[in-house]
């Protein structure tokens, strides 16, 4: 049985198989069939359903911010995955690389863990998902200099500073790009009196969202109006959108501001030349780095290939444990205890 790299995430999951590469990148989603309980899909073809499913067919997104949210469905949903990219043998356990969020506590490491646990896995190693964003986009941060990373997901914000290959100093922010899609639709359903799906708010985002406002420009959603009860198509502004985001991209650059202030002023000043590395699907935002710099007036920039970042590091980590094994010293004491190589 093959060893596997994990990126499990709040939107998507990312799996690298040791020898082969990244196998599997599709939604973090699994549908049931309520009468039976029986599982119909999962990944992209479960995602797809979502707000369009009859009463008779749920859909599960076992993931919230983060952390295992539905530990039956995120257990099914891997045992699915695992067992279709790396069939067992038997006496042949599997090791698995799983990324998680800065700061994780013991508790929610454990979730993930049981959620792995019927999959014949032998051991579950964590890294933090800034950490391993590095190594997957080749940053050195093995030398005595400050390397900052923003990590944006679906579910949470991780930022880390590192020097000399460990992590100096890390916050998790329960706010992503989950967090920006809820803000959009209550603002529409408050402001606007009308209602979207999340799907559509997201591809909304997606298209016309701007963390710093660059552009004027207006898009067409599509919608039902809470007075009529009727499908209808509304123009909104990119100045609606930009009110309506601004407390959470508040929150992001709050904590951004007070990790900054929190580590060494050598280290700090480093990020003046170095800029800060973004990384996750969230950060993808338009104006968003833009926005981090009006604020910080430090540079940002993109990592090659940010929406696979943590997964390649997860990878690369798996192909030389022994190189890499020193990434898992800077996870939290409950974890390290569960993890000794």
């Amino acid at each position: 049985m093959a060893d596997i790299a994990i990126d499990l995430g709040t939107a998507n999951t990312l799996i690298h198989v040791k020898g082969k590469g990244l196998v599997f990148n599709e939604a973090t989603a699994i549908a049931y069939d309520e009468n039976t309980n029986a599982v119909i899909a999962y990944g992209d073809a479960a995602a797809e359903m979502i707000g369009r499913t009859p009463p008779s067919i749920r859909v599960v997104r076992p993931l919230s911010t983060g952390v295992v949210s539905d530990f039956a469905a995120a257990r099914r949903f891997l045992q699915i995955v695992i067992d279709q990219l790396a069939p067992r043998r038997p006496f042949s356990p599997m090791r698995v690389i799983l990324g998680v969020p800065s700061r994780i506590s013991g508790a929610e490491f454990k979730t993930f863990q049981d959620a792995l646990s019927t999959a014949k896995i032998s051991k579950v190693w964590a890294v933090q998902e800034p950490v391993a964003a590095a190594i997957g986009s080749d940053i050195d941060f093995g030398l005595p200099r400050g390397c900052m990373i923003i990590d944006v997901g679906a579910g949470t914000t991780d930022m880390a500073m590192l020097s000399l290959g460990r992590v100096v100093e890390s916050r998790s922010l329960r706010v992503g790009a989950d967090a920006l899609t809820s803000a959009f639709s209550n603002y529409l359903k408050n402001e606007r009196r009308i209602n979207v799906g999340d799907r559509t708010a997201e591809v909304f985002l997606h298209e016309y969202g701007q963390a710093l406002k660059i552009s004027n420009v207006r898009g067409s959603v599509q919608a039902v109006d809470l007075k009529l009860g009727l499908p209808i198509s509304v123009q909104v502004s990119t100045d609606e959108v930009y009110s309506a985001i601004r407390e959470p991209i508040t929150l992001i650059v709050g904590e951004l501001k007070r990790l900054l202030d929190s580590v060494p002023p050598d280290l700090a000043s480093d990020i003046l030349t170095q800029g800060i590395n973004l990384t996750g699907g969230g950060s993808l935002l338009k104006g968003f780095p833009e926005l981090l710099k009006e604020q910080t007036g430090l540079d940002c920039h993109y990592v090659e290939d940010p929406l696979k970042a943590v997964v390649n590091g997860c990878g690369k980590i798996l192909e030389d444990m022994e190189t890499f094994k020193y990434v898992l010293e800077s996870m939290p004491d409950e974890i390290r205890q569960q993890a000794i190589l």
